[in-house]
């Protein structure tokens, strides 16, 4: 992978449980772990009309660096933050040359 094409740097947040509250509760939040720099590659878009509530939805492609902890991750675990922008997974990120020099994955962002 050419580094001029990582020129996104996004934060990568995992869904983890808390520390304890006093009240013994134990909650849960997305957490930001690290940085990394990714391309970002925006493949279709569209509008939704729910509820009479106008929402728009994009779906892109993440590329990035192999990383352990990505590739191990889930939609329901991992998200990427750039630019104020939440884009969540879908599905589980893929090796696309089985190689482990990156991961492919497959996001849509709710605006």
């Amino acid at each position: 992978m050419r580094a001029g094409k990582l020129r996104h740097r996004v934060t990568l947040e995992f869904y983890q449980r808390l520390p304890r509250t006093p009240s013994g509760d134990t909650p849960s939040d997305w957490v930001a772990v690290d940085t990394a720099r990714a391309s970002i590659e925006p493949l279709r878009g569209r509008l939704l009309l729910a509820a009479q509530e106008a929402q728009s939805e994009s779906t892109a492609r993440i590329r990035l660096r192999w990383r352990q902890d990505v590739a191990d991750a889930t939609g329901k675990t991992l998200r990427f933050r750039y630019r104020g922008r939440v884009y969540r997974v879908d599905g589980r990120p893929v090796d696309p040359d089985l190689r482990g020099r990156e991961l492919e994955v497959m996001v849509h962002e709710w605006v």
